[in-house]
């Protein structure tokens, strides 16, 4: 049997949902806490949020907390692993207003050791999504391994699981459609376009080994146009893209085509 609590956290819904029950209240307090602590730590809209010291640093060496350290990372994995496609670097100031001395910064110049941040002047790091979907497998990891129970945590449009396996599987609700059954230990992310009437993709889904990279290919999906299933396919992802004309598209990894 499942059991879910749903709530508005990090600008976001939130849907947490385990396999035992008895354990949901303990998980919410885990889920809850381990959200209000990223949050804390890089939602740049909060005048006390931990980044700020990093961006104000200016390519001085600053010591941050564990929880940050953390989430830099999985943004910089995630830039690596899309080529900077999704980056944690917002350039401050264009190529023609850097000195010299000081070229235009990106992911690749940004070093941690330990829980020292080393970011380049003219850097600003913004790492609010990809740490949003660590949060979402990082919170189901620390419930599942605290309570000894399956959970799913979604946090706006990238859910994770951890643990067990409840009967009938995970079923997440994709946008527009029907559930997926989510295989244990795995993350889905969907990624919606704008309102331009030129992009190829309304919606890009993808399921991966964690939250982080599943959104992340999700995001550059979604950009890539016509080489987006070809982009997907190299890393064997379980795609499904929907183009403006509401056609679905999917990888041979998507779990169910004739369904899709």
């Amino acid at each position: 049997m499942i059991d879910t609590s749903r709530w508005r956290g990090w600008g976001r819904d939130v849907v947490l949902a385990v396999t035992e029950p008895g354990a949901l209240g303990q998980a919410e307090e885990i889920v809850r806490s381990t959200i209000d602590v990223s949050e804390a730590a890089c939602d740049l809209r909060r005048g006390d949020a931990e980044l700020h010291a990093v961006n104000l640093g200016q390519g001085v060496p600053v010591r941050v907390s564990p929880r940050l350290s953390t989430l830099l990372r999985s943004a910089l994995r995630a830039a690596r692993m899309t080529d900077g496609a999704v980056t944690p670097v917002d350039n401050r100031l264009d190529a023609e207003s850097v000195p010299p001395v000081h070229p235009v910064p990106s992911y690749l110049d940004v070093r941690i050791e330990g829980d020292t941040v080393h970011a380049p002047w003219g850097a600003g790091l913004d790492i609010e999504e990809t740490a949003r979907a660590d949060t979402a497998g990082y919170g189901a990891a620390l419930a599942a391994e605290g309570l000894e129970c399956g959970v799913l945590v979604r946090i706006g449009d990238t859910a994770a699981t951890a643990g067990t396996r409840p009967d009938g599987g995970w079923q997440v609700a994709l946008p527009g459609r029907n559930d997926i059954e989510l295989p244990a230990g795995t993350a889905v992310a969907s990624r919606r376009a704008g309102d331009r009437a030129d992009d190829r993709w309304h919606v890009v889904t993808v399921v991966a080994p964690d939250a982080v990279w599943a959104d992340a290919a999700a995001q550059t999906a979604l950009h890539c146009e016509v080489g987006a299933i070809a982009w997907l396919e190299q890393y064997a992802l379980a795609g499904r893209l929907v183009d403006r004309r509401g056609q679905v598209h999917t990888t041979a990894a998507w779990p169910d085509s004739r369904a899709a």
